[in-house]
């Protein structure tokens, strides 16, 4: 019977991670939860999603948030991020947040002249820097996070974050990575409308790590063109995945663009910049990103009915393989 329920449970992963689903029902809302003030309400419609038979061993928790003023261009908001534990897949979530006015993001921009020498190599933004800083340092996440390390060495490490939070969460996988203590079959990154974070020397340094990254931009993003490519010497790290579509919630067309260079010519670099906007940075998989955080990732109980239907058919087929 163990290895009936494994077998099911294998083959239920595997049909749930071939497409879109997990970047969509998982990933985003787990960047998304980061704009709460309660993460719970999104990680365990999660739960739902990732556990439709309802075992009770499954459980996703926060383990702690944080909360620092952004400073700098965003003195009037803040940054924060949360993590999480799923021990019933051995993972850490380390969720990352910037900014939720991404108007005034978008007519404030940021001191990109200011840079600061980054760990992995290269330089990188001091407004986002110090923005990771703030919560990573400061605030004790970098202390709870080798603390968990430690006491789950067999886990994996999923960063995750949006816009500027999406900056802060590549910052912290390459500083763990670069630190020497991880390997990077531990470290996965999923970020959604992240900004140009660093120089072209920080996106080759980044690259170089080999980290498991999903660079998700959606269409006509302008945020993940910002600092301007031609007016700046700001540079993209890989990969970036390009949904050039409506990015509706069943929307499962996308682009794997270069693997070997972030600023792929044939992907989102290849929009008119003027054609560029907003709404397509705070809209994913049709949902407002941090609306959709703050409200708790609600249409995810839907997912779960769809998720039951997958789990049935894998238990039919375990028991056809097993006899």
């Amino acid at each position: 019977m163990k290895l009936l329920y494994f077998l099911t449970l294998f083959l239920f992963v595997t049909n749930f991670c071939d497409g879109n689903e997990y970047k969509r029902d998982v990933a985003m809302p787990f960047a998304a939860a980061a704009y709460s003030t309660n993460p719970n309400l999104c990680l365990s419609n999660i739960e739902k999603v990732l556990n439709p038979s309802n075992d009770p061993s499954f459980n996703i928790t926060v383990y702690k948030q944080y909360s620092v003023s952004c400073g700098g261009s965003f003195n009037d908001t803040c940054s924060g991020g949360y993590i999480a534990i799923n021990s019933f897949t051995k993972e850490i979530i380390i969720a990352f947040r910037g900014t939720s006015n991404f108007e005034q993001l978008l007519s404030q921009g940021w001191n990109s002249n200011e840079m600061v020498a980054f760990i992995s190599g290269g330089k990188v933004s001091k407004s986002f820097f110090d923005g990771f800083n703030g919560i990573w340092m400061n605030r004790g996440m970098r202390n709870d996070f080798y603390a968990l390390k430690n006491r789950f060495p067999d886990y994996l490490f999923i960063f995750v974050g949006h816009s500027i939070g999406g900056a802060m969460a590549s910052l912290a996988a390459a500083t763990v990575i670069s630190s020497g203590v991880f390997t990077v079959d531990k470290i996965s990154l999923f970020t959604f409308g992240q900004p140009r974070t660093g120089d072209k020397t920080f996106a080759n340094a980044y690259n170089a790590l080999e980290i498991q990254t999903s660079r998700i931009v959606h269409n006509r993003d302008i945020i993940p063109h910002l600092p301007s490519l031609n007016n700046s010497i700001y540079y993209h790290h890989r990969q970036e995945i390009w949904y050039n579509n409506d990015m509706g919630v069943h929307d499962d067309s996308s682009i794997f663009c270069s693997y070997e260079d972030g600023e792929d010519p044939t992907c989102s670099d290849s929009l008119d910049a003027t054609k560029l906007n907003i709404k397509d940075h705070k809209y994913y998989f049709g949902r407002e990103f941090s609306q959709y955080g703050i409200s708790g990732c609600p249409d995810l109980v839907a997912t779960k009915e769809a998720n039951l239907k997958h789990l049935k058919v894998a238990k039919k087929l375990s028991t056809r393989f097993l006899g």
